[in-house]
């Protein structure tokens, strides 16, 4: 008796597994989702801004730079999905005075609800204000 049970959970495993690998080979291939790239204004080519080229990993970027006057983490949404594990989770925003904002996309490192920055990945969004404070906006 229990060996007839054990063959037909065996084949009721074996059933599903079939029909889920059939429809996931019928469904076309989905390209990765990234950041979407964003370039805001026209900083001068001899300004540290008009330096910068989107991808650009932060340590290239704070080489050029310097080091912004504030900086602020915070997750995108995403981290929330349970199994999305695309890179845009979590952003940093870094604000420089006189020059603007710059944002850098990054993975959480977290799961299920845990959000804070673990590692920066790329340079997605350059907004060139000669007329930034650096501060935080309220």
């Amino acid at each position: 008796m229990l060996k007839s049970h054990r063959i037909t959970f065996i084949a009721a495993v074996a059933a599903l597994f079939l029909s889920t690998t059939a429809f996931a080979a019928e469904e076309p291939a989905k390209k990765e989702e990234t950041a979407e790239a964003v370039i805001v204004g026209n900083p001068p080519a001899d300004s540290p801004f008009g330096k910068l080229k989107i991808g650009m990993s932060y340590e290239e970027v704070i080489a050029i730079v310097g080091k912004p006057t504030n900086q602020h983490d915070f997750c995108t949404g995403k981290h929330r999905i349970p199994f999305y594990f695309g890179d845009d989770r979590a952003r940093t925003e870094a604000f420089f005075k006189g020059m603007g904002k710059l944002d850098f996309y990054g993975a959480d490192g977290g799961f299920w609800g845990k959000c804070g920055m673990q590692k920066i990945l790329g340079l997605v969004y350059i907004e060139y204000d000669p007329k930034a404070t650096g501060e935080l906006p309220k």
